[in-house]
């Protein structure tokens, strides 16, 4: 019963953090040819809370049908959803390593978390900008920079603040016996 459970919970979990991830990328502004968001803490959060596979398919998702919503993204939704399932499963596979009541160790695994996303996102940008777009060679490091810089604060921001829901969400999931962690364990 409890592995069924936990396919449920885990179903059920997956698609609201795909729903906030979505959610979430409308809450941005505009910063050069890029834009600061929540999102990509909301997709820490899904790696943390979920694993890496699950975590990853609901940063994935919901920041593809993000793209797919907006006609200047939809092309890229398969390169955002690789991206973004990436970051939360780098971070998610990093948490679940260790005991998660290391602060330092959750901080660090989004960390590393954020740095494979900008990593990501900044290599699939010069590809566009110099074989797809192919802008003008002296064009494409100012707007890399330009990436860079909106890339650092969505960065910092998602560091900062998933730790912190994901430490105020912990003892109320465990309270209702939705603790991930523990059904990974079961069902092994």
């Amino acid at each position: 019963m409890v592995q069924k459970q936990s396919k449920v919970s885990r179903l059920v979990f997956t698609a609201l953090l795909a729903a906030l991830v979505f959610a979430s990328n409308y809450i941005s502004f505009p910063i050069g040819q890029s834009r600061i968001h929540i999102a990509n803490a909301v997709c820490l959060l899904s790696g943390m809370i979920l694993g890496p596979l699950s975590g990853g398919i609901a940063a994935g998702l919901g920041s593809a049908l993000f793209d797919l919503t907006f006609p200047a993204y939809a092309a890229e939704w398969w390169i955002t959803f690789i991206n973004k399932a990436a970051m939360a499963a780098v971070c998610g596979w990093l948490v679940h390593k260790r005991d998660t009541t290391n602060k330092s160790w959750v901080y660090f695994s989004c960390f590393i978390g954020a740095i494979t996303y900008i990593a990501l996102y900044l290599f699939k940008s010069f590809l566009q900008l110099r074989f797809i777009t192919q802008v003008p060679i002296d064009t494409i490091a100012p707007t890399l920079l330009t990436y860079f810089l909106a890339s650092i604060a969505n960065g910092l921001f998602a560091i900062l603040a998933a730790p912190v829901v994901f430490y105020a969400l912990n003892p109320t999931l465990d309270k209702m016996g939705i603790s991930f962690k523990k059904y990974d364990k079961q069902s092994r």
